[in-house]
């Protein structure tokens, strides 16, 4: 069998600072889940699995919604099943649509659910906040009252291991991370959403594939795709496959031995048509330099543009280590 996992496609997120760059912001959600989709279509894969955040709220607008089941019933004509569970995001609720009753390749799973799609079984439950762990082992006994099975757990959880942002912080033996010890062998693969990073964790027992687009400036130094699965026999293959992504830039500018913030942005190329984050570091902003900034960059000259921080009185110290100057094409 050959899966397709992806995860926090995140329908409906606005960036931007006008009504236009926010439509072509949430146009970019939907075609970097369309382009996967497609791969798995160009791939012959079997199953295509999606590990949380569909959405990225939990009240999604009428036409994201719309948008986003449009894709997937299109996708579901290639008689290739789709199993999806609800994160975080979501508030563990994906929105209910009556197309989806019609369509027996479409599994929108809201519960704990032990899914058989006879080459292998889908043990899937929707994001936990309150107490991962107890759900996490109802997961264990479940798995091991049906040894006969090959199963890959889908979910939207923190686990041990996982590592976040520019500076690598890495969760490990907090209150919510999970660990894979006590799952039965016949558990090949844990699928999870949640951390926007690819990473393989446990031994090779967890997989996150990442978010299909960056969603954040933290997320500026990571390549975005989605996992290529291969299951026969007992051998199974992972590989995470890269595609094209949103271009960011993040400029960070030490102003702690200038009150003339006017020449010091000068010196700088910033783009107008890319994704940037100015970062003023060292010491803080006064009302009146935020005030100037504003105007500096009005919305309508700068509509793609950010800078931080955006209140007085908060220092923000070096972000990226390596380079003053970060592109989308530098990864840690």
């Amino acid at each position: 069998m050959r899966i397709v996992a992806t995860a926090d496609t995140h329908f409906g997120f606005e960036y931007g600072r006008t009504a236009v760059t926010k439509k072509e912001s949430i146009e970019r959600m939907n075609l970097a889940f369309e382009s996967i989709l497609n791969e798995a279509i160009s791939k012959k894969a079997d199953l295509v699995l999606h590990g949380g955040d569909m959405f990225n709220r939990s009240s999604p607008k009428k036409a994201v919604i719309k948008k986003a089941y449009d894709i997937i019933h299109k996708f579901a004509k290639n008689d290739i099943p789709l199993v999806a569970i609800p994160g975080n995001h979501d508030k563990s609720v994906l929105p209910e649509s009556l197309l989806n009753y019609f369509n027996s390749n479409i599994h929108f799973l809201n519960k704990l659910t032990l899914l058989d799609l006879s080459e292998v079984t889908i043990l899937s439950f929707p994001f936990e906040g309150n107490s991962p762990r107890t759900i996490f082992e109802k997961v264990a006994k479940i798995a091991k009252e049906n040894q006969s099975q090959k199963i890959v757990v889908l979910c939207h959880q923190l686990f041990d291991g996982a590592c976040f942002g520019p500076h690598n912080h890495v969760f490990t033996n907090k209150i919510d991370t999970l660990k894979t010890e006590k799952l039965p062998e016949n558990v090949l693969l844990v699928i999870s959403g949640h951390i926007h990073r690819f990473q393989e964790l446990q031994n090779g027992r967890v997989y996150y594939a990442g978010s299909t687009e960056r969603t954040s400036f933290m997320e500026i130094v990571e390549p975005k795709g989605y996992l290529l699965i291969d299951i026969e026999d007992e051998f199974h293959k992972v590989q995470f496959c890269e595609t094209d992504s949103i271009q960011m830039e993040v400029l960070e500018i030490d102003i702690k031995n200038t009150m003339m913030l006017s020449s010091v942005i000068e010196e700088e190329n910033i783009k107008i048509n890319t994704r940037t984050l100015i970062r003023f570091i060292n010491r803080d902003l006064s009302k009146s330099e935020i005030k100037f900034l504003w105007a500096r960059f009005p919305a309508k000259e700068y509509p793609l543009l950010r800078f931080s921080p955006r209140n007085p009185k908060i220092i923000l110290r070096k972000l990226y280590e390596k380079k003053r100057k970060i592109n989308f094409s530098i990864f840690f």
